[in-house]
């Protein structure tokens, strides 16, 4: 009986998160809240950390993810590479980064700082554009746009989302 409960549960959280992202494609990502009120709902789904690319068309809606790797973000040329073909085939014009921290605040690491300058520097001039870098902890956000550190040694105060 227990296998069927976790089968049941498993389903209903695919579909329910199939009827979600369904939604998203609808609607306008104007503002960067709604892209953490997006990924805080997502994210609520895991429970171990996941890292995603998600995507954008050119009017802003949600054109899909890309499911990177389980664990911690280190984004060698291969990732970045496969992010780049998944942009192209969703037809997208921008994408976020996006982990969950379970269990700890919502602030960007070292490692995701130096993952964000990776992926940034691989997309500068590409036609598909890094908008920015959500780190996800229970119903709060942060993102390395807001972040001081990211603002001043990698960014350089270059990238405007909205």
């Amino acid at each position: 009986m227990k296998d069927g409960v976790i089968k049941r549960r498993d389903l209903f959280r695919e579909i329910t998160l199939k009827t979600f992202t369904d939604d998203m494609k609808t609607r306008r990502f104007t503002s960067r809240e709604m892209i953490g009120f997006f990924l805080t709902y997502f994210f609520g789904f895991f429970k171990d950390e996941q890292v995603f690319a998600v995507f954008f068309d050119q009017k802003n809606r949600y054109a899909g993810m890309l499911h990177i790797q389980d664990g911690v973000l280190l984004v060698p040329s291969p990732l970045a590479e496969s992010i780049e073909k998944s942009g192209k085939e969703l037809g997208a014009a921008s994408f976020v980064l996006a982990h969950n921290h379970p269990g700890v605040p919502a602030a960007p690491s070292a490692e995701d700082v130096l993952s964000t300058a990776a992926v940034r520097n691989y997309f500068d001039g590409t036609p598909l554009v890094f908008l920015d870098h959500f780190i996800i902890s229970g119903n709060d956000f942060s993102t390395m746009l807001t972040d001081t550190l990211w603002k001043k040694r990698y960014d350089g105060g270059r990238t405007a989302l909205f």
